[in-house]
């Protein structure tokens, strides 16, 4: 009878190791993306993140893990955005956190992400304010790391270089209207721009900081008109982009039109504002179908394949994520997130839109040992990158209306 007992307990305790072992072979990563779901850069996010998910578990996993990512749907507003992380980290569970868009949700998430030390690749906010909590309390903040676009004040920097370089060296231009929309990283541009812009020999002659829900720009259009202005720079994300761009093709404002528009940097860009978006050059902060890395235009291309439209600044963030986290747990052998962010500190990796490695309070290096945005001109229905010239794919042209008879 012993024996019988003996020989059922062994069985038993087999079978609880073997279940105990394949639990251990299927265990997953879970990954929350917080996102803005209903929204261009939100639906970016979501769909890059499947894809790596994908080709990543197709090989293999993360040191044999399986990825499973978790949404949820902050809207692009700070209180959501709280609720949303809450549910990731609270609901799901989840063991890292990334995605992100606007500036003011990814502050309000901030000090939860922190207190629930959970490691967050953060792809979409641009304030330089996230980075600075890192300096301030490296124990509290070490767990953000920036991997989407660098810093609002970079691509402020970058906007000045561009102006310089060709508005200024090429074309003499040397009088500029500002137009940031209200939200916080587009006023933290203006600030930036307002100081930088006349160390390069260019003047702000008009600057109006405008709400993104403002569909006509006839009083901002005449004061441009008015203060002579050369060109228009605008910087928005929240606002559509697409009252700015029509008016100035309807009017034929007599200035050229650049800066950095969320939704200009997207190809159903042209069908929305019915090709008057002609001539406009965008800043793409994160990545763009030029040469920038082996990885960029495979990464592009099977985007557009699978989606039938251009990645967003956020697709091409959340995709190098899911591979920086990769790359980060294969070189430290582990998924501990003290021994990530160690990892992390230490990195080079070659994603998709870029080079990412990091300062000390874990920003982007920028430049091209880090991330630089590319020029691109809306040229009959295509981005046409234009700048810097070592990825230039045309020449850039010159509104039809502005052109020497």
């Amino acid at each position: 009878m012993r024996g019988k007992i003996f020989i059922v307990f062994v069985v038993g305790m087999a079978i609880l190791f073997a279940l105990s072992s394949e639990s251990l072979a299927q265990k997953v990563i879970k990954m929350g993306v917080t996102a803005a779901l209903q929204k261009e850069a939100g639906i970016g996010s979501k769909n890059a993140s499947e894809m790596a998910a994908e080709e990543i578990n197709a090989l293999g996993g993360i040191l044999g893990h399986k990825i499973e990512l978790f949404f949820a749907d902050d809207e692009g507003i700070a209180e959501k955005g709280v609720t949303a992380i809450k549910k990731l980290l609270f609901t799901d569970r989840v063991d890292f956190v990334s995605g992100g868009w606007m500036s003011g949700v990814g502050l309000a998430q901030a000090a939860h992400i922190f207190d629930g030390k959970k490691l967050w690749l953060s792809s979409g906010p641009a304030t330089p304010k996230l980075a600075k909590m890192v300096e301030e309390n490296y124990e509290q903040g070490k767990y953000f790391f920036r991997v989407g676009c660098v810093n609002s004040d970079l691509f402020a920097y970058d906007m000045a270089i561009f102006a310089e370089e060709f508005f200024k060296k090429e074309l003499k231009i040397t009088k500029v209207a500002l137009l940031p929309e209200s939200t916080v990283w587009a006023r933290e541009m203006a600030t930036y721009l307002e100081k930088e812009l006349p160390k390069r020999g260019i003047t702000i002659v008009y600057l109006d900081v405008f709400d993104p829900k403002r569909t006509d720009f006839s009083p901002q259009f005449a004061q441009i008109r008015a203060k002579g202005a050369q060109l228009m720079l605008t910087v928005q994300a929240a606002s559509p982009g697409v009252p700015i761009t029509n008016q100035w093709a309807d009017t034929k404002l007599p200035v050229h039109q650049a800066g950095y528009s969320l939704n200009s940097q997207v190809t159903d860009f042209w069908d929305k504002t019915g090709g008057k978006c002609n001539y406009e050059s965008t800043q793409l902060i994160n990545g763009a179908r030029a040469q920038i890395t082996p990885k960029s235009i495979p990464f592009y291309d099977k985007y557009v394949s699978t989606y039938k439209i251009s990645p967003t600044y956020t697709a091409w963030g959340q995709y190098d994520a899911l591979y920086l986290l990769k790359a980060a747990a294969e070189e430290a052998k582990s998924l501990d997130t003290e021994v990530l962010i160690k990892a992390l500190e230490k990195i080079r990796f070659v994603g998709a839109a870029g080079v990412i490695s990091f300062e000390k309070n874990h920003d982007l290096k920028y430049g091209k040992e880090g991330k630089q945005p590319v020029w691109a001109q809306w040229q009959d229905g295509k981005h046409v990158v234009v700048f810097p010239k070592e990825y230039a794919a045309g020449k850039y042209i010159a509104p039809a209306w502005l052109k020497k008879k």
